[in-house]
């Protein structure tokens, strides 16, 4: 019976090409040596451009959203998604965009991560939040050669610097400079690299 489940797993594979295949062919730009695992949600993807070698693990959202049609009138959008060269975006992460989110090269992303340049409007307590405008918050961008961490949530018009850490479960709300390590929610830094000591410090001291 070896030859069955052999068989099912030609078939998978099969379908990850074709599903590959046809995901990097809506993209509004795609270099080589893109990979793209299973279950990837897209939405607007001609404002979606991924740079050389880009990996997309499994069941990852990018949503660039061209209108909000709950608000009277509908609201529209010129998004743009950034995903730069060899950057890697884990499983179940999220990117939702309606104005400009970049992710550096070379910057991983790791699982259940939610990143977004806006936010839901709630002024308007006689209406509910899902009929009120989304509100553009700015854009965000996160430098290359970063690391954030699994479950953590950027949203805002947050600029996250190059070499940057970003712990586990953080809330990023505000700008992070280039070598920063930072944690909580929201989150802090906790150390900063110090280029004449080489070492990583408390902000204090470096």
């Amino acid at each position: 019976m070896n030859w069955i489940g052999g068989g099912f797993a030609a078939l998978h594979k099969f379908r990850r090409l074709c599903l590959r295949h046809y995901w990097i062919g809506t993209f509004a730009e795609a270099g080589p040596g893109i990979s793209i695992g299973d279950g990837l949600q897209l939405y607007g993807p001609k404002h979606i451009r991924l740079g050389h070698g880009v990996s997309i693990a499994n069941h990852v959202t990018l949503r660039a959203l061209t209108g909000y049609p709950w608000t009277d009138p509908p609201q529209t959008f010129s998004p743009e998604i950034v995903l730069e060269d060899r950057c890697f975006i884990n499983n179940f992460s999220q990117i939702s965009c309606v104005n400009r989110v970049v992710i550096g090269a070379n910057t991983m992303i790791a699982e259940g991560c939610f990143i977004a340049d806006n936010n839901h409007g709630y002024d308007d307590p006689a209406s509910s939040i899902r009929e009120q405008p989304l509100r553009i918050c700015g854009e965000v961008h996160v430098g290359p050669d970063s690391w954030i961490g699994a479950h953590c949530v950027i949203v805002g018009n947050i600029r996250i610097g190059r070499h940057c850490v970003i712990g586990a479960n953080s809330v990023v709300t505000s700008d992070l400079p280039d070598f920063s390590i930072a944690a909580g929610a929201p989150a802090r830094i906790l150390k900063q690299f110090d280029p004449v000591r080489k070492q990583w410090l408390p902000p204090a001291a470096s």
